[in-house]
């Protein structure tokens, strides 16, 4: 593990930009860097920090900061991908997918800090994309171990994986409603038209909750389990985050936050999300009441 001693860069009250890596310490003149394009982020269960996986040099890398920006930790340095973060419940751990054991992903798991890093699955498929339940008793992901990538579960100790989905095309990224009681994800059926889905959390009543417009991605939950936040194209003007209520009668564009990939905070008062695209993209956190009128 390396601790950069580095300050992700200040809050900017106005804009809730997070600029990625000012200098090597704080205060010190700043050093070139190689772009850095963030993946995804994930809140810590008591929202006082945020875990993403970005790719400087080639090389992704799992970190985590204070939700102002500040404290910036380097929790993996290996030359293998390690990415797609989630935290266990009582914040103490950090599941995350990584091929350095392997041509295919795999998930680990380690402390908070970095240190004792455990490998979960041993399959000779592909495993990522790792989601903590919220009762702490089983960790969701997908697998191309049977043919194309669907959703599984498993004990957090990688014992019992147990395959939820039989459906068309690949799934991606689930994540746990706030009760447990439903898993959210989105499909690539290959038609550039990715959707959004919930299912129950043992696999069954699939629905199509975007229509079938647009490309949909990376959807997750608002902390009262009423709303789904997800990015989509569907107006034509690049990734915009969208609020969709629960039972998909009511979709809301929010143009204030250009984003591929957002995430409410637990406590339901921020949203953090990334701007830009590849190859240099920036965390942003913004507060709820400023692109909605009414917080969850």
């Amino acid at each position: 593990m390396k601790k950069d001693a580095c300050i992700l860069g200040s809050l900017l009250v106005a804009l809730g930009v997070l600029s990625p890596f000012a200098s090597e310490v704080a205060g010190a003149p700043e050093k070139p860097r190689g772009a850095m394009f963030h993946q995804e982020i994930a809140w810590s269960p008591d929202g006082t920090r945020i875990s993403f996986t970005a790719n400087r040099e080639e090389n992704w890398d799992v970190f985590v900061m204070k939700a102002d920006g500040s404290q910036v930790t380097r929790l993996t340095e290996d030359p293998a991908q390690d990415r797609y973060t989630t935290w266990s419940p009582d914040g103490k751990k950090i599941a995350f997918s990584s091929n350095r054991e392997g041509k295919q992903d795999d998930i680990y798991v380690m402390n908070a800090d970095g240190s004792g890093v455990t490998r979960l699955t041993r399959d000779p498929g592909r495993d990522t994309a790792p989601a903590w339940s919220p009762d702490g008793k089983k960790i969701a992901f997908v697998s191309n171990r049977e043919g194309t990538l669907q959703i599984y579960s498993m004990a957090p100790d990688g014992s019992n994986p147990v395959r939820l989905t039989k459906m068309e095309g690949n799934l991606y990224n689930p994540v746990w409603s706030p009760d447990g009681s439903r898993l959210v994800f989105y499909t690539d059926k290959g038609d550039s038209k990715d959707q959004v889905y919930v299912i129950q959390a043992d696999g069954s009543n699939p629905v199509l909750m975007t229509g079938g417009a647009g490309h949909n991605i990376f959807p997750s939950w608002s902390p009262d389990g009423k709303k789904i936040l997800f990015s989509s194209d569907r107006e034509g003007s690049g990734n915009t985050v969208h609020l969709l209520d629960v039972d998909a009668s009511h979709l809301t564009p929010l143009p204030g936050l250009k984003s591929f990939f957002a995430r409410w905070s637990p406590d339901g008062s921020r949203i953090a999300y990334i701007s830009g695209s590849y190859p240099a993209t920036e965390i942003h956190v913004v507060p709820v009441g400023s692109v909605l009128l009414t917080p969850p």
